[in-house]
C-alpha cells in the first residue's frame, strides 16, 4: 500500500472576536488583500459546531491572500476585544515607496512601534500595530546584486544572433563545457518557449526551459529561465533545493569592430531570503558554468 507524505504547512490564523468583516475590508484597502473564502456561522453545515450566544451573521471562517501568502481568520468567540500578542506578521517588500505606502495604511488608526528606518539588514524596516492590534513588521529586502558575465566573440553580430536563436545551431554548442544538448523545441517569439534537455558528462539528463519576454533582433533577448522536466513543467534545481525557482535573464549583443560583445545578466524572480542568499553565494560557480558555455560557443563559431 502506497502512502502519500504531506509536507507541513504553517499558516497564520487570526481571531478578530467580532470584528472580522471590518478587518477583511481594511486589509483589502490597505494591503490589496484578496478574499478566497468566507463562511458565516449561519452557513455551517453542522449547527452543533456553533457556540451558543454567538451572532449567526459573524464570520466562522475566512481565508484571504496577501501576495502569495494565505491568512485565515475568524470572529472566534465574538467578545469584541481581539487580542494579538506574542507574534507579528512580516510583510516583505522589494520597493521602498511601496513600504512607505503600506506602512502608512496599516498605521491609520493603529500604533507605530518603530518608524520606518534604515537598518543594517534592510534599507527600510519598521513595526506597526494596526487598528485591530495585529503587529506588522515591514521589511524591504536589500537590492540583489545581479550576476553579469561578458565575452567578445570573433564573429559579426548577425552571425552570433543566429547561433543564439536557431534550434539546429543551439543543438551544436549550448550548455556548460562537456554537456550535450539532446532535445530542443524552440518557439522564438514573445510568450514562446525553448524547452531543452542537456546530457551531463556522466550521461544524466537535465531539462531546462526559457519563456521569452522580449526579442529585439539582433541586439537583445529577455526571458525567464528555469529548470524543467520532460513535460515542460517548472522544477527546482536538481542539486539545490534553495536555488531560485525562476531567473530573469537578459542577453545583449553589441557590435565591436566586426566582433560581438555578448553580455548575460541574471536576476532571481521573487526570491525568498534563502534563495537570495543561495544566488548571491553562487556567482563564482555561475561564472565557471557560463565560461564553459562561452568556450563551446567560441569553438562552434570558429568551425562554422
Amino acid at each position: 500500500m502506497t502512502t502519500t507524505t504531506i509536507e507541513p504547512n504553517v499558516q497564520p490564523y487570526l481571531f478578530f472576536d467580532g470584528r472580522c468583516v471590518e478587518a477583511l475590508e481594511f486589509y483589502k484597502t490597505a494591503l490589496g488583500a484578496k478574499m478566497e473564502m468566507l463562511m458565516h456561522f449561519k452557513d455551517s453545515p453542522d449547527p452543533s459546531a456553533c457556540m451558543p450566544r454567538i451572532d449567526p451573521n459573524k464570520v466562522m471562517h475566512a481565508t484571504f491572500r496577501i501576495g502569495s501568502t494565505s491568512i485565515m481568520a475568524s470572529d472566534g468567540r465574538c467578545t469584541g476585544q481581539p487580542n494579538f500578542q506574542g507574534f507579528s506578521l512580516s510583510l516583505n517588500l522589494a520597493d521602498e515607496s511601496q513600504a512607505e505606502r503600506l506602512f502608512a495604511a496599516l498605521a491609520d488608526g493603529g500604533h507605530v512601534q518603530m518608524p520606518l528606518t534604515k537598518t543594517f539588514f534592510s534599507p527600510r524596516f519598521g513595526m506597526v500595530a494596526d487598528r485591530f492590534g495585529v503587529l506588522w513588521m515591514i521589511h524591504v529586502a536589500p537590492p540583489i546584486k545581479p550576476f553579469v558575465i561578458s565575452r567578445t566573440f570573433d564573429a559579426p553580430r548577425d552571425r552570433v544572433w543566429k547561433v543564439w536563436t536557431e534550434r539546429e545551431q543551439l543543438l551544436q554548442w549550448f550548455g556548460p563545457k562537456g554537456f550535450k544538448m539532446t532535445t530542443a523545441k524552440l518557439d522564438l517569439r514573445p510568450g514562446g518557449s525553448f524547452h531543452y534537455c542537456l546530457q551531463t558528462p556522466d550521461g544524466k539528463e537535465m531539462w531546462g526551459k526559457f519563456i521569452y519576454r522580449v526579442i529585439d533582433a539582433p541586439s537583445r533577448i529577455v526571458l525567464v529561465n528555469s529548470f524543467s522536466d520532460a513535460k515542460g513543467g517548472t522544477t527546482r534545481h536538481p542539486m539545490s533545493a534553495t536555488w531560485p525557482l525562476e531567473m530573469l535573464s537578459t542577453t545583449t549583443l553589441a557590435e565591436e569592430g566586426g566582433k560581438t560583445k555578448l553580455t548575460i545578466e541574471w536576476l532571481p524572480l521573487n526570491p525568498t531570503d534563502e534563495e537570495r542568499k543561495t544566488f548571491d553565494s553562487a556567482h563564482e560557480g555561475m561564472k565557471q558554468g557560463w565560461g564553459g558555455t562561452f568556450e563551446q560557443l567560441a569553438e562552434y563559431l570558429a568551425k562554422a
